[in-house]
């Protein structure tokens, strides 16, 4: 089973750690000699003064060397509030820094913040979006384009280089609502879930998904990623004890978003029932019986594992890293 690892570029502005950036590289070595077979990068903006975050371009810039043979992927750049010529072009080098095994995850983005930073009306991002994903299909696929839209305007460009990979650049399309997905299945090469959705609401997104690729005339033979938060310990009490903290800390914050998260004064049984569903987090034998499950309920191809998280060791990271290298290996 194909494995991805998303790298967490963001921390805690309390917690300066000056191994940081050795902590990263050394996290995408780990998985690359674990046998994971790609590594992902998020987009935020403006994530102060709580958080600090690394930039997700010039950090794929560096670890592509760093991940050499490796795929890699974005998971998701935050696409309304970006130039989409200026993407392409660096989508179609990270396409060639990875020998054509670049993946470029775009969403809607949902903070207000960032909109109003980059000064993009948050009302526009729909179109924005459906018209940057055709300027860039354009742009990475044709020589001497025009393009007149409500967005972009330009005369006979032509990238400065085109994808490695002779079929195209993938483009995967995220969403957590129905219009999303479908859109995402007419515009998308595949879908990209969040992290925290329960298996059952998966389900139907993907069935929905595959209907309207159908009604589309799409291809059907699209990838199928699973997005899990996960933590594979020596023991379940163990596992549980080292990713609960990080865990709560980081759905918290999101419930601050507009999300659900988890009530922090909840024991290690509320825990459980709340990543139930949602997260993989245990002993390389439940792992590795989750993860059957996920392939065999949901038809995934690959999964894509949120494996470190502020608050946890970078011992820990690194050992369940290898833990589910041996799991993988064996599904």
């Amino acid at each position: 089973m194909n494995v991805g690892m998303f790298v967490t570029l963001e921390w805690d502005a309390a917690d300066e750690d000056p191994n940081r950036l050795r902590n990263l590289l050394d996290q995408v070595r780990a998985a690359k000699d674990a046998g994971f077979s790609s590594v992902w990068f998020p987009q935020h903006f403006v994530v102060g003064p709580k958080m600090r975050q690394y930039a997700a371009a010039p950090m794929m810039g560096l670890l592509a060397g760093v991940a050499e043979g490796m795929g890699m992927g974005t998971a998701v750049l935050l696409l309304p509030m970006l130039n989409p010529v200026l993407l392409a072009e660096e989508a179609a080098t990270l396409d060639h820094l990875t020998d054509g095994k670049f993946v470029l995850g775009v969403g809607l983005g949902y903070r207000d913040g960032e909109f109003q930073a980059l000064g993009i009306e948050r009302r526009s991002r729909v179109p924005r979006f459906v018209e940057y994903i055709d300027v860039m299909r354009r742009l990475l696929s044709e020589d001497n384009v025009t393009y007149r839209g409500r967005y972009v305007n330009f005369d006979n460009i032509t990238l400065s280089l085109k994808p490695r990979n002779p079929a195209g650049l993938p483009i995967w399309v995220g969403g957590t609502v129905d219009a999303a997905v479908k859109r995402a299945a007419r515009i998308g090469d595949s879908w990209m879930g969040a992290g925290a959705m329960p298996l059952a609401e998966m389900q139907r997104w993907w069935a929905l998904f595959h209907e309207e690729r159908i009604a589309a005339g799409r291809p059907l033979d699209y990838a199928r990623q699973i997005s899990r938060e996960c933590f594979c310990g020596p023991d379940m009490a163990r596992a549980i004890a080292l990713a609960k903290g990080p865990l709560m800390a980081k759905y918290e914050r999101y419930a601050g978003h507009g999300f659900g998260g988890f009530d922090a004064a909840g024991g290690d049984a509320e825990f459980r029932d709340f990543a139930h569903d949602r997260f993989v987090i245990g002993d390389e034998s439940y792992v590795r019986d989750e993860l059957a499950r996920y392939r065999d309920a949901l038809g995934a191809t690959e999964f894509r594992f949120r494996m470190a998280w502020p608050g946890l060791a970078q011992e820990e990271v690194l050992a369940s890293i290898r833990r589910i290298g041996r799991v993988a290996a064996s599904l």
